[in-house]
C-alpha cells in the first residue's frame, strides 16, 4: 500500500483534525516542551480563518493558524503541513514570509505597536529524515529557542508505542499512516484502534472515517472507487452509525481486493519483472546524464521519463556522486 492519497485530500484531513481545539492543544503540549505552553487556556484558543492573513495565503500553502492568549498577550500558532517527500531547504525563509503576513494583518486589525509572538510549527511526513536547520534567524540569543525557531514534528521519529499511548485522533491517524506499506500490517493496526475510535466524539469519528476511505480509495479498482465516493458522501451528511461495523467492512474490502490483486500479480509476475528491469536501466541512464550535465528537458526526450521524475532523481543525488563522476 505504498501509494498515498493526493496532497489536497491529505491536507484537508489534517486541517479538519486540527479544527478540534482539544486535539490541537494536546498536540502543542506533547510537541513544545516549554513552561508557557501550560498557561494556554483551551477557551482562549481560536481557529483563525486563512482570509485573516490576506489573499497571499489562499491556495499557496497547506496551513492551520490558531490564536490564543497567555495572560494579556496574543500568541499565534502557524502549522505548516509539509506533505512533500523530501525536506525543503527554503523552509526557514518560507516560514518567515508567512509569519510576516500574520504580523502585518495583526497590526492592521489591532493597531498594536508591538508584534505578537508567532510560533511556527512544521508537521512533516516525508520519506527522508529532516535535515534542514530549525533556526530561522541568527542572533537573538535570548529568544531564539522560543520565538525564532519552528518546532519540528518528524513523524519518522515517533515510535508506535508513543503514538498509541497518546490516544487522540491525530496520534491514531499517524499510527496507522506509518503502516500503509502493506495491507496486512495496516489491517492489524486498524483492528487495534477500533475500540478507541468508537469512543471519540461524533464529529471526530466522521473525520477518521473519511480519512480512512480516502487512504484506501486510490488502491481500489474503479468500480469500487465509485462505491467509496458514495459512502464518503453519506458520511459527510449523516456520519457513522456503527464504528465497529464500518471498520469491519473496510477491512473486508481491503482483504478481498488484495487477495485478488495477489492472484493477478502471480499471473503477471514475469511481465512486471521485465518492466521493472527496463525501468531500472532507464533510471541509470538518466542519472548518468544528470552527472554529465545534461538538461532535464533533454534527458526526458532521450529516456521518456517525465520532468518531475528527473527532478526527483537530481534532488536525491549526493555531492559525492558528482565529485566521483
Amino acid at each position: 500500500m505504498e501509494q498515498k492519497p493526493p496532497h489536497n485530500q491529505y491536507d484537508l484531513t489534517f486541517k479538519r483534525i486540527f479544527s478540534f481545539k482539544e486535539v490541537f492543544l494536546n498536540f502543542l503540549k506533547s510537541t513544545i516542551k516549554r513552561p508557557w505552553v501550560d498557561k494556554i487556556d483551551l477557551q482562549s484558543l481560536e481557529f483563525v480563518d486563512r482570509s485573516f492573513v490576506k489573499d497571499e495565503f489562499v491556495e499557496k500553502e497547506a496551513d492551520v493558524i490558531y490564536r490564543a492568549k497567555i495572560e494579556d498577550t496574543d500568541i499565534y500558532f502557524y502549522v505548516l503541513l509539509e506533505a512533500q517527500s523530501t525536506a525543503d531547504k527554503t523552509m526557514p525563509r518560507r516560514l518567515f514570509e508567512y509569519m510576516n503576513l500574520i504580523w502585518q494583518r495583526h497590526i492592521e486589525e489591532t493597531k498594536d505597536e508591538l508584534l505578537p509572538p508567532v510560533v511556527p510549527i512544521v508537521l512533516y511526513n516525508g520519506r527522508s529524515n529532516w535535515n534542514v536547520p530549525t533556526l530561522i534567524f541568527k542572533g537573538w540569543d535570548i529568544f531564539k529557542d522560543d520565538m525564532f525557531n519552528y518546532f519540528l514534528v518528524d513523524v519518522n521519529n515517533l515510535d508506535d508505542e508513543t503514538l498509541k499511548n497518546r490516544l487522540d485522533l491525530l496520534s491514531v491517524i499517524l499510527y496507522l499512516d506509518r503502516s500503509r506499506k502493506t495491507a496486512k500490517e495496516f489491517i492489524e493496526k486498524l483492528k487495534e484502534v477500533t475500540e478507541y475510535i468508537s469512543c471519540l466524539p461524533t464529529e471526530q469519528v466522521k473525520v477518521f472515517a473519511m480519512w480512512l476511505l480516502r487512504v484506501i480509495r486510490p488502491q481500489m479498482m474503479e468500480e469500487i472507487q465509485g462505491e467509496i465516493d458514495e459512502l464518503l458522501g453519506r458520511i459527510e451528511q449523516e456520519g457513522v452509525a456503527d464504528v465497529g461495523d464500518f471498520v469491519f467492512n473496510v477491512q473486508r474490502l481491503m482483504q478481498e481486493y488484495y487477495k485478488e490483486a495477489e492472484e493477478k500479480g502471480k499471473e503477471k509476475g514475469y511481465e512486471e519483472g521485465k518492466f521493472e528491469g527496463k525501468l531500472e536501466a532507464t533510471i541509470r541512464i538518466a542519472r548518468n546524464m544528470i552527472l554529465a550535465g545534461a538538461e532535464d528537458s533533454f534527458i526526458s526526450k532521450v529516456t521518456g521519463l517525465d520532468i518531475e521524475k528527473i527532478k526527483e532523481l537530481r534532488q536525491n543525488m549526493t555531492d559525492k556522486e558528482f565529485e566521483q563522476f
